[in-house]
Formats: C-alpha cells, structure tokens, sequence
C-alpha cells in the first residue's frame, strides 16, 4: 500500500486520496439554500400573484396569469390574429397531447404548420377584395 501512495501524484484535480468524498456521502450536506431560487420559481410566483381588473362594471381581483388569459381570449375572439395565433399555440401546449393519443385520433390532435399558414393568410388578406373572391368562386362553380 505504501508503494500505492508513492505513486500517485497530487495536483490540480488530483486531490489526495484521504481528502476525497467517501462512498454515499453527498458533495452538498446542506443542500441549497432557502432564499435560491430559480427563474421558473420566481416567474410562477409572479403569475400566482393577484391584480385588480375592471370587469363590466365591477372589480374583481385574479391572478396575473388569469389575466393574462382573459385577455389573449378576448383579442382572439374580437380578430386579432396575432391573439389568435398565440391562443393556437398555447392551445396545444396546455392540453400536452400525448403522441399516442394523437396517433389514436389521426389527424384531430395537434394543427400542422399549414394549418397555421392558411389562418395567417387569412387574417392577412385585405378585407375589401373579399367580394371579388366569392364571385369568382361562385363563377367557377357554374361552369
């Protein structure tokens, strides 16, 4: 064992064998500290936080998130298609549709990436030529 000892040499990264961490002993006893915490603690608390809101003609106090939520809702529903495509987006990742899932239901799960470029171009397209395209459609139906 001394021979063990002679031979190994103690260094940068190379600690002596005694000061070493023993087998099932943690590097960190204490754990972190209580007042550490992490940006997705400190944003959930945030959003947990309560606010006042003028609903109607009443005030009501709900959490930021709820807020939040009521108004991507509303701007969604009133046209607004960059509401709208966020609520699309959280719309997906708030149900966490399992793959399996969307493998059982074919094609009703998740929309696709066209899906999503048929409603921007939708949103987009000037609302004055909207005659001028129902015509033409109509026109080719006869035909």
């Amino acid at each position: 064992m001394s021979e063990d000892v002679k031979d190994y040499e103690v260094g940068y990264g190379k600690p002596p064998k005694t000061s070493r961490f023993q087998k099932g002993q943690s590097g960190n006893p204490k754990g972190r500290p209580k007042g550490a915490k992490g940006l997705n603690a400190s944003l959930k608390r945030e959003l947990e936080s309560k606010i006042t809101v003028r609903e109607g003609n009443r005030e009501i106090r709900i959490s930021k998130a709820e807020a939040m939520a009521k108004r991507i809702t509303t701007g969604a529903l009133k046209g607004d298609p960059k509401m709208l495509m966020a609520l699309l987006k959280l719309d997906a990742e708030l149900f966490n549709v399992v793959e399996s899932e969307a493998e059982a239901n074919a094609g009703a799960g998740l929309p696709e990436p066209v899906d999503f470029d048929i409603l921007r171009d939708f949103f987009s397209a000037p609302r004055a030529g909207e005659e001028d395209i129902e015509d033409e459609e109509t026109d080719d139906v006869g035909t």
